[in-house]
C-alpha cells in the first residue's frame, strides 16, 4: 500500500483513530480491503493514529484453518502504516468447534494459535509507538495506551456468551476455567483504567455485543456455562461510567446494526461496521467533550441509533 509522505505527517498529527470488526467476511470485504480497495484507499487518506480491529477477523462460516487466519492477518496488519491493534473475537477460535465447520478445532488450541499469530513481535513493535503502551500480564491480548490525552484499553469479551456456550471440542471444565479467568482480569483491567486521573475521557473495545438481548440467566458459580455471561460487563461499564464525569466511549462488534445508543449522560456505546451488513470502517474523533463518529468511506456522519 502506498502512503505519501505527507500522508504519514499528517497521521502522526491527527486526533482521529480507526476502528472496524467482523471483517473480512464476504467477497466484497475483500474487494474492499484489498491493495486498490475502497476501504484501502480511504484509509490512505484518511490522517489517523491507529486502528483497531474488534475481532471475528473471519466468517463464522469458513473452518478456521492456519492459512486463512494467516491471510487475513496480512490483509489486516497491511491496511494501515500506523499501529494496528486487535482484540480476539470468537469466530477465529471459541466458535472454532461448530459441527459445519470442517475441519472442526479444539477452541482452546484455536486461540493459542491465535494470541501467537497476532501478537508477535512485529505486532507489539508497532504498538509501542503508542503513548504508554503496555498489555496485561496475565492477558497480553488486553492492552492500554493514550492517545490525544484518551485512555484506550481492549479487554478480550468475545461473542458465543465469552466462549461459555456451544464448548463440543475442548475439554468443557477447562473452557469454562478459562472464561472464569477471562472476567477476573478483565474487570481488573477495566477497574485500573480509573487510575489514569488525567485522561479527558476513556474507550474500552472489545468483540461481544454485550447488549444484545437475551433470555439467558445470568452466570454463577452454579451455572457456568449457556447463560448471560454479559451482565457482568454491563454492570462494571455502566459502574465504572457512575465513578468518573468524564466521557465513556464502548465500540464493540458481534451483531450487524452499525450504530451508537447514549447510555447514560457520559457513556457513549458504538456497534463499529463490519458483520456483513456494512463493509466500512469508522473514523473516530474526541472534540469539545463529544464523539464524533464517521464512515471513512464517505464521510458520512454517524446518525443511527441502536435499537
Amino acid at each position: 500500500m502506498f502512503v505519501s509522505s505527507m500522508s504519514l505527517a499528517l497521521a502522526m498529527t491527527s486526533n482521529t483513530f480507526l476502528v472496524m470488526g467482523d471483517m473480512p467476511y464476504t467477497p466484497i470485504d475483500e474487494i474492499n480491503l484489498a491493495n486498490d480497495g475502497k476501504i484501502t484507499k480511504a484509509i490512505a487518506a484518511t490522517p489517523h493514529g491507529f486502528l483497531m480491529h474488534l475481532g471475528d477477523m473471519k466468517s463464522g462460516a469458513l473452518a478456521c484453518t492456519n492459512k486463512l487466519l494467516q491471510t487475513n492477518k496480512a490483509l489486516l496488519t497491511s491496511l494501515t502504516t500506523q499501529p494496528f491493534i486487535y482484540t480476539p473475537g470468537d469466530n477465529e477460535w471459541t466458535d472454532c468447534d461448530r459441527v459445519t465447520l470442517t475441519p472442526q478445532f479444539d477452541e482452546l488450541e484455536r486461540l493459542s494459535f491465535v494470541k501467537g499469530l497476532m501478537f508477535d513481535d512485529a505486532y507489539r513493535q508497532k504498538a509501542k509507538q503508542l503513548q504508554g503502551y503496555l498489555t496485561q500480564t496475565e492477558m497480553l491480548e488486553n492492552a492500554r495506551w493514550q492517545f490525544d490525552g484518551i485512555e484506550f484499553r481492549t479487554l478480550h469479551i468475545p461473542g458465543t456468551f465469552n466462549g461459555r456456550s456451544q464448548i463440543l471440542k475442548s475439554d468443557k471444565s477447562a473452557a469454562l476455567d478459562a472464561a472464569d479467568k477471562r472476567d477476573k482480569y478483565n474487570l481488573i483491567w477495566l477497574k485500573q483504567a480509573l487510575i489514569q486521573q488525567d485522561a479527558k475521557a476513556y474507550v474500552f473495545g472489545f468483540q461481544a455485543d454485550i447488549y444484545h438481548p437475551t433470555s439467558k440467566p445470568v452466570c454463577s458459580e452454579s451455572q457456568r456455562s449457556n447463560c448471560d455471561a454479559f451482565k457482568v460487563y454491563r454492570d462494571a461499564i455502566s459502574d465504572f461510567a457512575k465513578h468518573t464525569n468524564k466521557p465513556v466511549l464502548v465500540m464493540h462488534g458481534d451483531t450487524g446494526p452499525y450504530c451508537k445508543q447514549q447510555l447514560a449522560s457520559n457513556l457513549t456505546r458504538l456497534n463499529v461496521p463490519g458483520d456483513f451488513a456494512v463493509s466500512d470502517v469508522a473514523k473516530v474523533s474526541f472534540v469539545d467533550g463529544k464523539w464524533h463518529i464517521a464512515s471513512v468511506t464517505t464521510n458520512e456522519p454517524l446518525t443511527t441509533g441502536c435499537k
